[in-house]
């Protein structure tokens, strides 16, 4: 039963967090306010700061209203929310914490101090001061990505110096407003001056890494670091598109045991709490090497239902435990090398041309397919009469869809998904040119 008493303020959420917010288990149980919608935070002209003054002036006219505040999608979601926590002494991460996730450079050097072994050479470059070839330290080829990072977007291989002097004049086009927004964030903030020097604008350099890349899943509570599981990334052959993302992971129990030990020492050491966390590794077989490919400070939204229907545990409702100041339990789910009593996967449904969405799956296909898969979630990324490229997507694909299954074993669950696409028509016609 929902207790009045426990009243919380949703900051940005996404179209999938107010999906899961309206199911019966949450929305029964926590009185959730909701404010400002993430798309909004996308939209050209929207300010960070004056949504933030104007949180903190509502939180404040109704103090006795709110427990706390969460933000749970990854920017400027969560950010917004240490900010507005801070403000009021609201449990939540702090604001240092999650910038050392964001900011690529600064949390590769948290990384080097507490993994030196999983973190791989870097370099930063500032696009305010000219580059010479004789000012980047690293061998090509090797991997840009920008510091403030989103979707992927300007994260790729480079051959040759003139690769990254394409790169360069790029960014600036494909990364000023998401840039801009975060240092304002930061200039607001308490942030010790010695993480105000490279701004989000920066691009850093990396020694190229490959393997089998997987996310590890956990959360940050009261000093404690809990490990949930490894999910294993399937990529779209010759393309870095994700094509599906498989719970839990086969690589062996002893690779992921040396990720979880990774793991609890850089949470340790850049201090997350009461939050969820992910982190990206690539497993090198050659070798037998682990690296680091970035740190998230908040939940894998997408991969929330495959641990909900393989553990039964709602990481929607352990994070607003967490702000609440209560246990979220899910303390068993961590078990490497054990047999799992099923499979799960999250299958990523796009295109690799741009098109114009003619038809999406109807109220009356998703009640049938909801019929036939009850335990299955489905995000529809999508709005008939755009085009793909109308939404935020990649550097190389168009989403169109999100669709979530578990299964016995892997051949069930490529049935299953098989026949799930057969039940969720998508159409697309030719991008119709503007005379």
């Amino acid at each position: 039963m929902r207790d009045p008493g426990e009243h919380l303020l949703v900051i940005c959420p996404t179209s999938r967090d107010r999906t899961h917010f309206a199911r019966p288990e949450i929305h029964g149980k926590y009185a959730l306010e909701l404010r400002g919608t993430d798309e909004a935070t996308h939209e050209p002209g929207f300010d960070a700061l004056r949504f933030l003054a104007e949180t903190i002036h509502e939180i404040r006219s109704r103090r006795a209203d709110f427990r706390g505040v969460v933000g749970i999608d990854d920017f400027p979601a969560c950010m917004l929310a240490a900010l507005v926590a801070e403000t009021f002494g609201f449990p939540f991460p702090s604001f240092e914490s999650l910038f050392l996730c964001h900011h690529k450079y600064y949390s590769r050097l948290r990384q080097r101090e507490a993994a030196p072994e999983a973190t791989p050479r870097f370099h930063v470059v500032d696009l305010s001061r000219p580059l010479a070839p004789s000012d980047v330290p690293l061998p090509f080829p090797l991997f840009v990505k920008p510091i403030k990072s989103y979707l992927s977007i300007l994260a790729r291989r480079l051959e040759t110096f003139q690769d990254l002097a394409r790169a360069l004049a790029e960014a600036p086009l494909r990364l000023g407003p998401v840039a801009s927004m975060f240092d304002a964030l930061v200039g607001v903030s308490i942030l010790d001056g010695r993480y105000r020097v490279v701004p989000a604008s920066a691009l850093l350099l990396e020694e190229l890494l490959a393997g089998h890349q997987v996310t590890l899943d956990g959360y940050a509570y009261q000093s404690q670091v809990v490990l949930l599981g490894v999910v294993d990334s399937v990529f779209f052959p010759g393309t870095l598109s994700f094509a599906r993302f498989e719970y839990p992971s086969r690589l062996p129990p002893r690779v992921q045991e040396r990720m979880g030990h990774i793991a609890e020492r850089v949470i340790r050491h850049i201090g997350l709490d009461r939050t969820f966390f992910n982190i990206e590794f690539f497993y090198r077989q050659e070798d037998d090497s682990i690296w680091i490919i970035e740190i998230n400070g908040r939940m894998a939204s997408q991969f929330a239902p495959l641990y909900r229907m393989l553990h039964g545990i709602d990481m929607y409702a352990m994070q607003l435990d967490m702000v609440l100041g209560k246990e979220p339990g899910g303390r068993e789910v961590w078990s490497p090398g054990r047999k799992a009593d099923g499979v799960s996967a999250s299958f990523v449904l796009r295109q690799f041309e741009d098109g114009q969405v003619t038809r999406v799956p109807s109220p009356e296909d998703l009640r049938r397919f909801g019929e036939r898969f009850p335990e299955a979630f489905v995000e529809i990324l999508v709005k008939e009469g755009e085009r793909l490229s109308d939404e935020l997507q990649d550097d190389e694909s168009y989403r169109y869809a999100l669709v979530d299954l578990c299964a016995g074993d892997w051949e069930e669950l490529q049935r299953k998904f098989d026949e799930a696409t057969g039940l969720l028509p998508f159409t697309f016609g030719p991008v119709r040119r503007v005379s």
